[in-house]
């Protein structure tokens, strides 16, 4: 399943990008490097002109010069993260070497030499200082150093984005969706009040999103082959675009002069866990199997000294871990239709009127008749296995446990060639193949999984590739650049996969597609009260092949007091799925909520009413999903820069930026390149098809400018003022939203003309019920026909699609102010206000939803001219906003003496109509109340403290 396939468009757009490497430089490049910044000045503090400024790496021996301009003032930028030696030489002063010096990613590092009167044969040795402040930077960052990383506390599978926590203004990282979905266990995170998908991570320069779920990363590099981490969250500098809530880059580790090796393992078992509280030793003697190993090496040296170096790691992670579930499944007495024991009545939905009045009881409580196709499904059920006092108790009565497993294997290796001193080269490749299985807690009846998420095998292939350089053409101009590709490949199976069981071993009309393989199993039976029957997740199985190319390219240029930068960026998605998750699944659901057994007017339903209904066999909603058309999606993000950091004083530096970004409608692979829906007559309508143009009229900004502007002001050695104002755009993937509704996916659901009305059932029934024969099983599902520029849109098919005229793209208002001060023991704290505000954030709107207390029958399309629709119809757009305003904290002190400290605190509040923007819809469609919706966001947590620190105990040799 994993044969990778390179169309010949890639291989020339990989191929253009990497020429393009010799004549620009990568648009992140001060993402991915630092710089280091600073004026000479002789005793007297006078600044020394002409000095000859030398940075030498003490892992490679590379190294950059420069020259001091009239005041003494110099730069040194496009620095790789590491440890320095800067040495400063000028006539009539002793030469000065400032010893481990350190350059982090996206930070301009203090370089100020004083320098002695004296002769050039003396030499004056010091030690860089451990901490200095931000004096010509006014984003917000926050790095995470390879100490920090290796050494401070990670989670169970040694995540980096564990530490994102001990940034100011995230909320703590959660893991999220299946884990058959992520194997990399992704955390997912909203940073300073945006929606988690505005984030974007790049790992050397190479755009990591997984397109399908943009809140995760789509490959996380295994802790110990991560150098740094870099952070931005508020007033970006220009370089970084594409996102919207937080730029997170990861730079890896390269080799060095040294050869140096790592063997690690990380073991847990069950024994150093708990019981789980229904984990008994009456239902469970011995505790369920929960083994961790997260194990693997590096190597890291050179292959000819000061010229070319590697870098390579393998990491395993290998996790057989138990997972139970306390559920509710219906007792023997109920399984053979007696419920004399349940206190509630079961009454004859034969009997009546349609909307549930004047029903009669079944004349025996204690045989209520069960249709043969309940039946089978019984059949597949477990016993209970919990009982009380002996007696089995109607509700948590079975207890199940399995074990997950998870197989993930990560390789990396990584080039660095010096070319020459001018000159630098290095290529990167990653990859993590992994395989899932997670157990079903029902047995042969299936039911939930009992696992984090993806019954039966799942497996996942994600390769990254970045070439790039740096070219030095003088000391005051730079260029480089970097091409990257992320490819990934998913496939799953459930363990029903392969028997059609719904249509040939039950015999339900509709179910499973005999012609699909991919649609077998059993479907999903709904019971109010009771465990999930059946396949519960209809997003699974799935078929997933997406791809990224990333091509960043920059020009620097340091004059005076002046530093220029212009770039571009461009980003490429492509997905291609088969995945008909939208409303029931492939394979059938089936809806029992017990008003059908119970009496209107009478108690309301419980969950015996809805036990009742299935052993009837009487559904009250129905519905299948079948995808007809492979769903793509091709996208592309472009994005120009230019921006200044001008130096006004020694104290005051201010920053100047504009950033332009252009995001061009998505198109299809295949029949017809886009489609949506005409609210106005209920037609889809195909691009490229007959007279429909392309783009079917629906147009994308042109006007998307973000400036940027921020203010440092250094009022003594020891403070800072900063402050800053930008604008960041939304850059959401459309495959996200738009990936494939109709005509490419039917999600069609049907539902009784009330609560208390049969929408179907399950075997033909032999004597109508009182509002008239109700279909068996699920209606058949139409196959469109896309030969037509326009077809009408089903009335039960699911859809969501944007309208004509312009689809108007988010963007976050960004602004703080923050004051910095540096304390004794080389503690660095800050304290500040950061707001955002959110403009145009995308939502679905129900334009089919019915105004309050009207029910069906006000849907605007529960029309005769529209087939009468009760479907959900979303109109997707940029029309919410969200705002943010923080007090945040930090509080740091890099690794010296032993010691290293890492915290955050804000206080915070987030509101917002919505909590999401790539699948997220409004609790009130009405206008009248659409106010409603505006509130604390979900993810709001007013008070947020975080703290980690590292100390190194003063005993034994080290």
């Amino acid at each position: 399943m994993f044969r990778i396939r390179l169309s010949g468009f890639f291989l020339s757009v990989f191929v253009l990008g990497f020429l393009l490497l010799g004549f620009v430089q990568r648009a992140d490049a001060q993402v991915l490097f630092g710089s280091v910044s600073g004026t000479v000045t002789d005793q007297s503090g006078a600044g020394v002109p002409k000095a000859r400024i030398a940075l030498v790496s003490k892992a490679t021996s590379v190294q950059k010069e420069a020259d001091a301009d009239e005041s003494g003032h110099y730069t040194i930028t496009d620095v790789p993260p590491g440890s320095y030696d800067l040495t400063v030489k000028v006539s009539g002063f002793k030469p000065l070497t400032q010893t481990n010096l350190t350059v982090a990613a996206n930070v301009v590092t203090n370089g100020d030499a004083r320098l002695q009167v004296g002769a050039v044969s003396d030499q004056v040795i010091v030690e860089a200082a451990a901490v200095s402040l931000q004096t010509e930077k006014t984003d917000l960052h926050t790095e995470l150093t390879e100490k920090a990383i290796l050494d401070m506390p990670l989670n169970q599978y040694r995540n980096y984005q564990t530490l994102i926590n001990l940034v100011p203004g995230a909320t703590p990282g959660v893991f999220q969706n299946a884990i058959a979905d992520t194997p990399e266990r992704a955390l997912s995170t909203n940073i300073n009040g945006t929606n988690r998908n505005n984030n974007n991570t790049r790992v050397d320069g190479a755009s990591d999103v997984f397109v399908w779920l943009p809140h995760h990363a789509v490959y996380v590099p295994p802790a110990e082959t991560i150098q740094e981490v870099n952070i931005s969250t508020n007033n970006f500098d220009p370089e970084q675009g594409m996102t919207g809530g937080a730029a997170i880059t990861v730079i890896t580790k390269s080799g060095s002069n040294q050869l140096h090796g790592v063997l690690f393992e990380y073991h847990q078992d069950q024994a150093l866990r708990a019981r789980q509280f229904f984990e008994t030793p009456a239902v469970s003697p011995r505790k369920g199997k929960s083994i961790l190993n997260d194990l693997g090496g590096t190597l890291g040296g050179p292959i000819r000294k000061d010229k070319l170096f590697f870098f390579g790691s393998y990491d395993g992670t290998f996790e057989r871990d138990n997972r139970g579930n306390l559920q509710t499944l219906p007792t023997a007495a109920l399984r053979a239709g007696d419920f004399t024991g349940t206190g509630t009545t079961i009454y004859n939905p034969h009997t009546g009127n349609p909307d549930g009045t004047g029903r009669t009881p079944f004349s025996s409580q204690a045989a209520i008749p069960i249709d043969p196709i309940a039946a089978k499904i019984i059949a597949l059920l477990p016993p209970t296995n919990v009982t009380v006092n002996g007696v089995t108790p109607q509700t948590n009565n079975f207890f199940s446990s399995a074990t997950q497993r998870l197989n993930r294997n990560d390789f990396d290796g990584k080039v660095d060639w010096n070319r020459t001193s001018k000159h630098t080269i290095f290529a990167k490749y990653s990859a993590m193949k992994s395989v899932f299985h997670g157990e079903p807690s029902l047995g042969k009846a299936i039911g939930d999984c009992n696992c984090d998420g993806g019954l039966g095998a799942f497996h996942s292939f994600v390769q990254l590739v970045t070439v790039g350089h740096t070219l030095t053409l003088s000391p005051t101009l730079v260029v480089d650049g970097n091409v990257g590709f992320t490819r990934m490949s998913e496939y799953g199976q459930t363990p029903d996969f392969g028997t059609n069981i719904g249509l040939t071993v039950l015999g339900l009309p509709g179910t499973n597609n005999p012609n699909d393989i991919r649609d077998s199993g059993i479907p999903f039976f709904s019971v109010t009260g009771y465990a999930d029957l059946g396949n519960p997740e209809g997003w699974n199985p799935a078929f997933r092949n997406d791809w990224s190319f990333t091509s960043n390219h920059n020009v620097r240029w340091s004059h005076s007091k002046h530093q220029v930068s212009a770039g571009t960026d461009i980003i490429h998605h492509h997905l291609n799925h088969w995945q008909p998750e939208l409303g029931s699944g492939p394979r059938g659901e089936f809806d029992f909520g017990g008003g059908v057994t119970a009496l209107n007017g009478g108690p309301a339903p419980n969950q015996f009413n809805a036990w009742a209904q299935f052993l009837l066999g009487l559904q009250d909603g129905m519905g299948r999903s079948e995808q007809f058309i492979k769903a793509t999606a091709r996208e592309w993000q472009f994005g120009w820069f230019v921006g200044d950091r001008y130096r006004v004083t020694n104290k005051f530096t201010a920053t100047v930026g504009l950033r332009y970004e252009y995001y061009p409608l998505m198109t299809r692979n295949g029949a017809f390149q886009f489609d949506r829906l005409d609210f106005t007559s209920l037609n889809v309508l195909l691009g490229g098809i007959g007279g429909n143009p392309s783009h079917l009229g629906v147009t994308t900004s042109k006007k998307l400018f973000a400036p940027r502007v921020g203010l440092a002001y250094q009022l003594n050695d020891k403070t800072v003022v900063r402050s800053g104002f930008g604008i960041t755009v939304d850059p959401l993937p459309l495959a996200r939203p738009l990936r494939g509704f109709y005509p490419l996916t039917v999600g069609s659901n049907f539902a009784g003309a009330n609560g208390f009305a049969a929408a179907g059932s399950f075997s033909q029934q032999a004597a109508a019920l009182p509002g008239g024969a109700v279909p068996v099983g699920v209606p058949a599902i139409c196959y469109p026909n896309i030969s037509s520029e326009t077809m009408p849109l089903p009335p039960q098919a699911l859809e969501r699609s944007v309208g004509p005229g312009l689809l108007k793209r988010g963007y976050i208002e960004s602004w703080n102010l923050i004051v910095e001060r540096k304390l004794p023991s080389n503690f660095l704290v800050s304290l500040g206000y950061v707001g955002t505000q959110t403009v145009h954030q995308f939502a679905d709107l129900n334009v089919n939803a019915s105004l309050p207390g009207t029910g069906a029958a006000g849907q605007p399309y529960n029309k005769p001219q529209f087939g009468n629709r009760t479907a959900e119809t979303d109109f997707w757009q940029g029309y919410l906003s969200a705002n943010y305003h923080a007090l945040q904290a930090s509080i740091n002190r890099q690794f010296s003496h032993g010691l290293m400290v890492k915290g955050a605190y804000t206080y915070s509040k987030a509101i917002d109509f919505t909590d999401d923007d790539g699948w997220a819809s409004v609790a009130w469609n009405d206008p009248n109340v659409f106010r409603r919706n505006r509130a604390a966001a979900g993810f709001n947590t007013p008070h947020i403290f975080q703290l980690a620190y590292v100390y190194e105990l003063p005993v034994g040799e080290g």
